[in-house]
C-alpha cells in the first residue's frame, strides 16, 4: 500500500499548488499581528513566550492528504477546496502543471521511466502522469452508474472507524462497480468472496444479485468478519450471506467434498492476504466453476524492476503468465488499480493432467502431450452432446 500512500501524497502537494498557500500570520511582528482567539488583541512577546504549536499524529497527517487529494474528486465539495470541481476543467489546470515539470530520472540507465507509473516518460514528469492517470480514473466512474449508498458509507467508515494502514486494504470503489456488474451479467446464483475484510466485495455482489442468490464468504480475522456482518445487516442482504473463519484453502475443499458444488458455482472472487495462494486457489476454482462461471482475482498487476523482486511480486507476475496460456480459462488482465484478473472458465480439463502435460511442453516436447489432451476433451465433449440430443429426441 506503500504507491496508494505515495500517490495520495503527490496528489495533496499538487492540490495545494492548483488552490494556492494559505496566508499566514507574521507572529514575528507582534504589533501588527492579531491572534484570532484573542478578538483581534495585539499578541506580545509574553504571550508567544508560552505558545506552542500542537504536533500532528502520523494518523491525521495522512487522513488530511487523503482528503486534500479528494480535491481531485469531482461531484462533491471537500474539506480542502469548499467546492466541487469539474473534471474538463481540472484537466486544463493540469496540463500546464506537468508540461512544465522537469522529466523524472529513470530508475536505470536501462528502462525509460514509463515504466514506472503509465504516462511518464521523457517529455512527462513522473508528477504529471500520475495526476492524468488519477483524474481519469475519477472521469470514468463519473460515468458509471451510482455506487450504492451503502458502500460509499462503507469506505467512508473505514477511513474513520480502522487505522490508515488497515482502511487501506478496502477494495476500491471502481472494483465494486465490476463485480457487480459481473454479478448481474452472469446472474449468479452461488457466489464465492474469498477475501471479505469488512464486506464491501460481498455487498457489491449480493446487492447485484437475485433475492435466492448465496454469497459464501471467508475472512479468517474475526473482528473483520464482525463487521462485515453487521455491514450485510446494514445493506440488507444478510439472508443471502454465509460467514466461513476458515482459511480459503480449507474452505475450497471443503465446498468441494461436503457440498457437492463442483461444476456448480456462478462467480468467484479471491482476494486473499497471502498472494501466493492464488496457484492453489485457481485449481480449486477451477473445479468449483461451472463452464462460462467467472473467477476475478484483485491485486494482479505490479511492475517488474529492483524494487518489487520480493514476495509475492514474482509469484504474481507468474501466476499472470500461467493464466495467460492455461487452455480452461479467457483471461484478461484489466489495469483498473492494482489489477484484477477476470478468467472465464471455457472449458474442463483434468487439473493434474494439464500440469503434467504444461510440464512436458516447457520440458521440451513441443506441446504433444497438451494437443494430445485437448483433442481427447473434444472427443468427450462430442460424445456428451450426443448423449444430450439423444435424450432429447426420446
Amino acid at each position: 500500500m506503500l504507491r496508494a500512500a505515495a500517490a495520495l501524497l503527490l496528489v495533496a502537494e499538487a492540490a495545494a499548488a492548483l488552490v494556492g498557500p494559505r496566508v499566514p500570520v507574521d507572529y514575528s511582528r507582534p504589533h501588527a499581528a492579531k491572534h484570532p482567539m484573542q478578538g483581534g488583541a495585539r499578541v506580545t512577546h509574553a504571550d508567544m513566550q508560552f505558545s506552542f504549536k500542537p504536533q500532528k499524529s502520523e494518523r491525521l497527517l495522512i487522513r488530511e492528504a487523503w482528503e486534500k487529494a479528494d480535491a481531485f474528486r469531482p461531484g462533491k465539495a471537500n474539506w480542502f477546496t469548499q467546492q466541487q470541481k469539474s473534471l474538463r476543467d481540472l484537466h486544463h489546470e493540469l496540463l500546464p502543471l506537468y508540461d512544465t515539470l522537469p522529466p523524472s530520472a529513470p530508475a536505470r540507465p536501462a528502462r525509460a521511466p514509463s515504466r514506472e507509473i503509465p504516462g511518464a516518460g521523457p517529455h512527462v514528469s513522473l508528477l504529471g502522469a500520475l495526476l492524468k492517470s488519477l483524474t481519469t480514473g475519477d472521469l470514468a466512474l463519473t460515468l458509471c452508474s451510482p455506487e450504492p449508498p451503502v458502500l460509499t458509507q462503507l469506505r467512508d467508515w473505514l477511513i474513520t472507524a480502522l487505522p490508515m494502514s488497515e482502511a487501506v486494504r478496502g477494495l476500491p470503489e471502481e472494483q465494486g462497480r465490476v463485480l457487480a456488474t459481473l454479478a448481474c451479467a452472469a446472474d449468479a446464483r452461488t457466489i464465492i468472496d474469498l477475501g471479505t475484510f469488512t464486506g464491501y466485495s460481498s455487498i457489491a455482489m449480493g446487492l447485484a444479485s437475485a433475492a435466492d442468490a448465496r454469497v459464501i464468504c471467508c475472512e479468517t480475522d474475526e473482528t473483520y468478519a464482525r463487521h462485515a456482518r453487521d455491514w450485510w445487516d446494514k445493506a440488507g442482504v444478510a439472508d443471502k450471506m454465509e460467514m466461513h473463519e476458515t482459511p480459503a484453502q480449507e474452505l475450497m475443499p471443503r465446498l468441494l467434498d461436503e457440498e457437492g458444488l463442483a461444476g456448480k458455482v456462478d462467480l468467484i472472487f479471491v482476494d486473499v492476504d497471502q498472494k501466493i495462494l492464488y496457484p492453489e486457489l485457481h485449481e480449486a476454482a477451477m473445479q468449483l466453476l461451472h463452464v462460462g462461471g467467472v473467477v476475478v482475482y484483485y491485486d494482479t498487476l505490479w511492475q517488474s524492476d529492483e524494487v518489487l523482486e520480493h514476495e509475492p511480486y514474482g509469484s504474481m507476475r507468474s501466476f499472470n503468465s500461467a493464466l495467460a496460456t492455461d487452455p480452461r480459462v479467457l483471461a484478461s488482465l484489466v489495469p483498473l488499480s492494482y489489477g484484477l484478473t477476470i478468467c472465464i472458465k471455457a472449458m474442463d480439463l483434468d487439473g493434474p493432467r494439464l500440469a503434467a502435460a504444461r510440464a512436458q511442453a516447457e520440458g521440451g516436447d513441443q506441446g504433444k502431450a497438451l494437443l494430445a489432451l485437448l483433442k481427447e476433451r473434444r472427443r468427450a465433449a462430442a460424445e456428451e452432446l450426443a448423449a444430450l440430443s439423444a435424450g432429447a429426441a426420446d
